[in-house]
């Protein structure tokens, strides 16, 4: 069961600011308040840059900016990127050190705004609003950016490929409760030989095996239900509504795709 609105996207369809050159500025790290720069933290040693998504996240009352950090940092496990996490807050930014609100992101280079230092990150992009999330290339150009709070790493797991989300339970879920979206309206069955299910369906049962809860139980009867195994969607979504039970998780959604596989057996 997805939380969040779907968005279709590609890497490339988001593309607002796009940069020709590097760029570069200044930042202090958390661990140390030692300044950095973007140059040195995504410089290979061949003169290329690593993949990198950096999200700027404020004071400790922005949930939605650390859910964008929180889901990329279970995709920077992968090793195709890395995650840059900023806190762009600097009368809040001591007091959210200290409850360490940032140590969670254990995947994450984490950062903090000074806006006392020359070429600093707030002189190139606007810092009134978080979160903003930034996609560097293998040059080190921004390719895009966006404000937004609804970016996951399972929208970009069509182009990095699926290792970019395997190891991520809900990530994983996420993917497939977005497919089951698009076509829960659909009148005729889809088979698992076509591709967009076959997927959905390996990713689901990745994510059941990683770890089994309401929400990815619930999401396996509903792509059980789109393919026509009525019989086995109406167990399994039986056996979601069991563990939301246990867990104290509303199931009204499963009730009602319960109605659905009734109204097809």
């Amino acid at each position: 069961m997805k939380r969040y609105l779907l968005i279709m996207l590609t890497l490339f369809g988001m593309v607002s600011f796009k940069a020709k050159s590097q760029v570069d500025f200044s930042l202090r790290r958390v661990s140390n308040n030692e300044e950095v720069n973007l140059r040195s933290l995504v410089a290979n040693e061949d003169g290329t840059s690593k993949l990198t998504f950096l999200v700027t996240w404020s004071g400790k009352w922005c949930f939605p900016c650390m859910d964008v950090i929180a889901s990329l940092n279970q995709a920077a496990k992968s090793g195709m990127v890395q995650l840059i996490a900023v806190n762009i807050d600097n009368e809040a930014w001591p007091e959210v050190k200290a409850e360490g609100y940032h140590s969670q992101w254990t995947n994450a280079i984490n950062l903090y705004l000074d806006r006392d230092l020359n070429n600093s990150f707030h002189k190139y992009f606007n810092v009134s609003s978080a979160p903003l999330t930034i996609f560097f290339d293998e040059y080190g150009h921004v390719q895009y950016m966006a404000s937004d709070y609804n970016i996951r790493a399972y929208l970009y797991a069509d182009y990095f490929g699926k290792e970019f989300i395997w190891n991520s339970s809900d990530e994983l879920n996420s993917y497939a409760w977005a497919y089951y979206e698009l076509h829960e309206n659909d009148e005729n069955t889809i088979a698992i030989t076509d591709e967009g299910m076959a997927k959905a369906m390996e990713f689901i049962k990745r994510s059941l095996e990683l770890e089994k809860g309401y929400a990815n139980v619930d999401t396996y009867a509903a792509l059980l239900y789109l393919n026509g195994q009525y019989t086995e969607a109406l167990k399994t979504a039986k056996e979601a509504i069991d563990l939301a039970k246990v867990s104290g998780e509303e199931y009204e959604g499963t009730n009602e795709l319960i109605q659905k596989i009734i109204g097809k057996m």
